[in-house]
């Protein structure tokens, strides 16, 4: 089965992006301004999402799935690659969930939504920024002898964990100190497939704020 992933360049879709390249999963790319929520090729994500929000997946048979976690929930369970895919009669499948929960509800939602809101008065920015380092120390923690969230292969979780990091510096939160932390983010942004959707995703940003 393949899908269409409703994209806005380097935005949390591009987590399920990562997940779909490493776990060798085909996905169509329908790229948008998510500024206006109209699609590259024409057309509104509000016509799909009505909260026009990303990640947004339409199946082949129409159904759509919404939520960046339940995205890559969907993407690694099409994945055939044995050290990708984790079932759920797995214990590692719920190490999964739990993981992707986190980066969603604690590191997405917790830190990104605050500090890129508009809105958002600079005091508020910097005392959401306070919360990262007990995340930070958590993950640090749990690296500690693990290649990957899950032990020694990428997973789905990894996938959304990696985003975070594509725009971590633009947030102005700063993971230096915890080298466990340092290390994962090096080997991730650092692997080949990740290190060209990412520069792909920069490209394409620049030509639709150019449009």
């Amino acid at each position: 089965m393949t899908a269409t992933l409703m994209h806005a360049p380097l935005t949390c879709s591009l987590a399920s992006r990562i997940a779909a390249a490493e776990g060798d999963v085909p996905l169509e790319i329908a790229y948008l301004n998510l500024k206006t929520k109209e699609f590259v090729d024409g057309g509104s994500l509000y016509d799909i999402n009505p909260l026009g929000q990303v990640s947004t997946l339409r199946l082949d048979s129409g159904e759509i799935i919404t939520e960046t976690s339940t995205v890559l929930a969907w993407i690694q369970a099409q994945s055939q690659k044995a050290d990708f895919r984790r079932d759920p009669n797995d214990p590692a499948y719920f190490q999964m969930l739990r993981w992707i929960a986190f980066c969603a509800t604690e590191l997405h939602k917790q830190i990104f939504r605050i500090v890129f809101y508009p809105e958002a008065t600079d005091a508020v920015k910097d005392r959401i920024r306070d919360l990262a380092p007990q995340r930070f120390k958590l993950l640090d923690d749990h690296l500690a002898g693990r290649p990957f969230l899950l032990g020694d292969s990428f997973s789905a979780a990894d996938a959304y964990l990696t985003w975070f990091f594509v725009l971590a510096e633009r947030a102005q939160v700063d993971p230096t100190g915890y080298d466990n932390l340092c290390c994962y983010r090096d080997r991730m942004l650092d692997r080949p497939l990740i290190r060209d959707l990412i520069e792909s995703d920069r490209e394409m940003d620049r030509v639709i704020k150019a449009v």
